[in-house]
């Protein structure tokens, strides 16, 4: 399997060598950029019963039993806050060419579900992006680990399934949008 970089995302940036730095914030940066990751909208509601959302590549499988996965949340992210109060998240991983999408859920832009079409699914009710996503995962909040500026959140899969739509998984690789070619 290759890599092939998104129309209007260059794939291969010109990365200068690393400085020596191993242990320091930019040198781990850049290891991790050597990375490729997954591209998800991570999902929960709000107090008031409002979708929020966020663009996560921290996301990994935990366990087969019980099923379970991880994904990582900054501790200033009012997504956290939704996740924590609604006690479960949906993981969207993106479709190829949703690079645009995963981009507004990075920003800070106010209602990003204005122009989508979602709804509310799986056992706790999450907002899914049926239109964006090849997969999803609907987790409740089994553990939230505090790590530096992250919060650790590991959840127990209460429903998940791939969604109809042809294409392949958006990956994210050496900080732009990438696309699985077999």
């Amino acid at each position: 399997m290759t890599i092939e970089s998104v129309p209007g995302f260059p794939l291969f940036a010109a990365v200068p060598p690393d400085d020596g730095g191993l242990g320091t914030e930019q040198g781990f940066r850049r290891a991790m950029g050597a990375f490729p990751s997954p591209v998800a909208i991570v999902t929960a509601l709000d107090g008031d019963g409002l979708p929020r959302g966020m663009t996560c590549s921290a996301v990994c499988s935990v366990s087969m039993a019980p099923p379970s996965l991880l994904i990582c949340v900054n501790q200033h992210s009012g997504s956290l806050q939704a996740i924590r109060g609604s006690g479960g998240f949906m993981v969207n991983l993106l479709r190829e060419d949703r690079h645009a999408l995963a981009e507004l859920f990075a920003s800070p832009s106010g209602d990003k579900f204005a122009a989508l079409r979602w709804r509310l699914d799986g056992e706790l009710g999450l907002p899914l992006l049926e239109d964006d996503a090849a997969a999803y995962v609907e987790c409740a909040v089994e553990a939230d680990i505090p790590a530096g500026t992250h919060a650790i959140l590991i959840g127990l899969v209460r429903s998940s399934g791939r969604i109809g739509h042809p294409g392949r998984p958006l990956v994210y690789y050496d900080r732009t949008y990438g696309r699985w070619v077999a």
